[in-house]
């Protein structure tokens, strides 16, 4: 079909056209005049996703979906159920007049007006904004101005309570650890008093300077006395060689076998001189070797006492040195018992340590969400608040006329257009040529004036 063809049919059937224009706009015009007024009411809240944290004082930006997080929170059921308890006496009166008596019957007033506000709350976030309108419909613009500010209050102290509730439970939560906490603390402080108690501990690390130090010396002394026994020892193992009898150090260095030695040289030079003068039964001779005997029977004594003092020596040495040895193993155990109980008293100073950390960031857990949980402020404010509205909302009578118009129009246009394909008729020449094919020639002007 040409647009020609197409522009003929509806000049054809503008009757058609019209009427159903005319009904259309007409219909909708009716019911528009007939439908109850509808009011909407809005307030606007401001809300600081970047908000600062009380607690630590940081800025804690929040996520890309917040806005849309506290869209659905404004309207489920939990804000919507807190409405009724914050309306006054005279807004709950206004409520119960927007419901049917049998409404009233079938279900309590507070959960029709739970309903009534999922149904026809409305939020929605402005554009690059942090501000959030809150608009309800509703036939009486005083109801639907209360309820939109009764939302935005309900919303407040909901938003408010879910953040508080869970730290309400945490706080619970950590005190119920602090006791186990508190517990374990005591009871690893109970164990490093009793064990400091037990083994009489001060200061341990002092105390085992002061046992390192007195090991050390006792090793000194007993590396001496080892080196005295040796140096004894072979002195008395010479005393026992006749060399030493003669050439020993001790026995040069005595005073009293030196001088018996040189009485001794002395008397056996007289013996001698006397040998060649006198004869052996001569007195003066017998004299001088009786001199002579008895210092040599002197020497041998002596020298007897200087090997048994050597001998006396050298076993007061070893007895020495048993002794330090003892001293030096007795406190080498000593040290080894103070290192153990410093690794002991360090590994219980450990797990006391412990606990405390344990204990002290639980409790500073606790603190920050006792104090969260208290928070009664929160960072949504009422930017606007809803009033009363003059002016309806619905129904919009141009609106709907505009869409009615353009729905007549297309409905007539649209049953012109079957009539004609159900009925097809000859408007134009082109249709003739396209029907049977020949060529037209000659046509009848429109003006009947022409024919003549």
């Amino acid at each position: 079909m040409t647009f020609d063809t197409f522009f003929r049919v509806l000049l054809a059937r503008w009757k058609l056209v019209f009427g159903c224009f005319v009904l259309c706009v007409g219909a909708v015009l009716a019911i528009s005049i007939m439908l109850p007024k509808t009011y909407t009411a809005s307030t606007e809240l401001i809300v600081d996703d970047n908000a600062q944290d009380p607690l630590s004082g940081q800025y804690l930006p929040s996520g890309k979906g917040y806005l849309a997080t506290q869209v659905d929170i404004i309207t489920s059921r939990n804000v919507a159920d807190r409405v009724w308890a914050l309306l006054s006496d005279e807004g709950k009166a206004l409520s119960k007049r927007q419901f049917s008596q049998e409404e009233l019957d079938s279900m309590a007033v507070d959960r029709l007006i739970g309903n009534y506000i999922i149904k026809n709350v409305k939020a929605s976030p402005r554009r690059d904004s942090n501000v959030i309108r809150v608009s309800v419909d509703s036939e009486k613009p005083e109801f639907a101005a209360m309820l939109a500010n009764a939302v935005a209050v309900a919303y407040i102290r909901a938003s408010l309570e879910l953040r508080t509730e869970p730290a309400r439970r945490f706080t619970k939560w950590y005190e119920t650890q602090l006791n186990v906490l508190r517990k374990n603390l005591r009871e690893a402080r109970e164990a490093l008093s009793s064990y400091q108690r037990e083994k009489g501990i001060v200061a341990v690390d002092e105390r085992l300077d002061v046992e390192n130090s007195k090991l050390r010396e006792l090793s000194s002394m007993l590396v001496e006395a080892q080196g005295q026994r040796l140096q004894d020892e072979t002195k008395r193992n010479s005393s026992e060689g006749e060399e030493w009898r003669t050439s020993g150090s001790d026995v040069i260095n005595s005073p009293v076998l030196q001088r018996l030695r040189s009485d001794l040289a002395e008397a056996e030079a007289r013996l001698e001189e006397l040998s060649t003068r006198l004869g052996s039964n001569h007195p003066l001779y017998i004299q001088a070797r009786a001199e002579v005997v008895t210092l040599r029977s002197r020497i041998a004594r002596e020298t007897s006492v200087v090997g048994s003092s050597l001998r006396s020596a050298a076993k007061l040495s070893m007895s020495r040195e048993k002794e330090l040895a003892a001293a030096v193993a007795e406190q080498k155990q000593k040290v080894l018992e103070l290192t153990s109980q410093r690794d002991e008293l360090s590994y219980l100073q450990h797990e006391a340590d412990m606990a405390q950390k344990a204990y002290n960031a639980a409790a500073n857990q606790a603190s920050s969400s006792r104090l969260e949980s208290r928070l009664a402020e929160t960072r949504i404010a009422v930017l606007n608040a809803a009033t009363v509205p003059s002016t309806p909302s619905g129904p919009n009578v141009k609106l709907n006329l505009v869409i009615a118009a353009a729905l007549g129009l297309l409905m007539g246009i649209g049953l012109a257009l079957i009539l004609e394909l159900v009925n097809r008729r000859v408007r134009s020449g082109s249709d003739l040529e396209d029907a049977l094919g020949l060529p037209v020639l000659a046509y009848l002007p429109t003006d009947r004036r022409h024919w003549i």
